[in-house]
């Protein structure tokens, strides 16, 4: 470019006495020798482009000079979106000389700046990097990009290149951020907003409008999920009530069979379960004869298993008695139990008697005959739960014999032990605490009684 205007300005010199003589680019000098003349084919690419010779339009090329005196003479090409240029042309007698221009299209430097400066632009799906962004020598023509920015809307932008001239555009970004505000009853839920976690409600931040996705999750509790629209300086809110998952419940006891009440209501017996049941408290109660009463508190937590197997405590006791002699009839609480039986061969030793699953407190045990002295005989007993109690020997004189003295005497007693029909002398208790011994040939009869009374 710059060389091309050096030849001009050199080379104006050079022609300045033929331009002059050369009235216009069709005619030339009348009365004059064209001997000395020559013309030239004024070519250029592309075609169309306007011809100029000594400040003169002549036409557009492509086109061919009438003859014109042989001299130096200077071209300008002009066509819109390409730079001008001129061309020297040194017209020699006789001939035809060809000037031809490749013309050079106009290009311009673009800068795409932006308010904040840092966002990124594109051009036709190709990343250009973050403003400011230099494009230099763009072609003439029609020209889009966006520019966008994290926490700013994106922009869309266009422009012409209509001429060389620099082109500086200047993009202000607005601000696209919203605040998102999240509470949950109950609260603590994780939060995932689009994906990434944020901790846990309640929460407040900063993100772009449009949609978000969020999900909460807490144990127990089902998943909450909602699309919300952040809007550009506002404030979006969302309360959140998570629904809590139902729990489950097994209840047992030891022993089983136990009668099972749940907040009063009767549900039968243990073992019992169910496999749904709202969280919450709940008030448990266990009845068993035998047992006492046991109640208890329990939390169902959100989504969880309750398991529990209760231990009943016993409130039964039990007594152990030795009743002397045999035959004597025993009662508790006026009930009838048993009736006392020998030891082995012993006359006055009885078996021992356990009377077992007695409710604790106070009990009165009976022993009775009508045959015996007292016909009855009362013992209070305190029974403790899961206790055992031993009481002392209750001893009760019941005579069992009649022995007839051959003088006629005549005893009512009880034979000892000792006693046996080999004997010669045998041992007779005549009451309670005396023993007197007889000659077996003292003794007419020995005449036992029936001293079994009915219940």
């Amino acid at each position: 470019m710059m060389k091309r205007l050096f030849l001009s300005v050199v080379c104006s010199f050079c022609a300045a006495a033929a331009l002059i003589l050369l009235p216009s680019c069709e005619k030339k000098a009348p009365e004059q020798d064209i001997s000395d003349y020559g013309s030239m084919n004024i070519t250029s690419e592309p075609s169309g482009a306007e011809i100029s010779i000594l400040g003169k339009v002549c036409a557009t090329t492509p086109y061919v000079t009438k003859p014109v005196p042989s001299a130096m003479y200077i071209v300008k090409y002009s066509l819109e979106g390409y730079e001008p240029a001129w061309l020297p042309v040194t017209v020699t007698p006789g001939r035809q000389v060809e000037a031809h221009v490749e013309l050079i299209p106009e290009k311009a430097t673009v800068v795409i700046d932006s308010d904040p400066s840092g966002a990124h632009v594109q051009m036709n799906g190709k990343d250009l990097g973050d403003t400011p962004v230099l494009l230099p020598e763009l072609a003439l023509g029609s020209y889009s990009a966006s520019v966008q920015m994290t926490g700013y809307t994106r922009r869309d932008i266009s422009w012409k290149v209509q001429n060389s001239r620099p082109i500086l555009i200047n993009v202000p970004l607005l601000n696209n951020i919203g605040t998102l505000s999240l509470e949950s009853t109950p609260e603590s839920a994780e939060i995932e907003i689009d994906g990434r976690t944020y901790g846990n409600t309640p929460f407040k931040g900063q993100f772009e409008q449009g949609q978000h996705k969020i999900r909460l999750t807490k144990d127990g509790y089902r998943l909450y999920e909602k699309i919300v629209t952040v809007t550009r300086d506002e404030t979006t809110e969302v309360s959140a009530q998570m629904e809590m998952l139902p729990g489950s419940l097994l209840i047992k006891s030891e022993p089983t069979g136990a009668a099972l009440f749940i907040n009063d209501i009767d549900y039968g017996v243990t073992p019992y379960k169910r496999e749904v049941i709202e969280a919450g408290e709940y008030t448990i109660r266990l009845t068993k004869d035998g047992y006492d009463t046991l109640e208890q508190t329990i939390t169902i937590h959100p989504g969880e298993p309750m398991n529990r197997t209760f231990t009943l405590d016993s409130n039964l006791g039990n007594i152990i008695l030795s009743v002397n002699p045999p035959a004597m009839n025993i009662y508790l609480d006026g009930k009838f139990i048993c009736r006392t039986e020998p030891e082995g061969k012993s006359r006055d030793t009885s078996k021992r008697v356990t009377i077992k699953n007695i409710s604790a407190g106070e009990h009165t045990i009976t022993v009775s005959n009508k045959h015996a002295t007292p016909n009855v005989k009362d013992v209070k007993v305190n029974v403790g739960k899961g206790k055992t109690v031993q009481l002392p020997e209750i001893k009760v004189w019941l005579p069992d014999t009649t022995i007839i003295l051959k003088n006629g005497s005549k005893y009512t007693g009880r034979l000892t032990d000792k006693y046996s029909e080999d004997s010669k002398i045998f041992s007779f208790r005549q009451s309670a605490g005396i023993t007197t011994e007889y000659n077996r040939d003292d003794v007419r009869d020995i005449i036992p009684l029936n001293v079994v009374d009915g219940e």
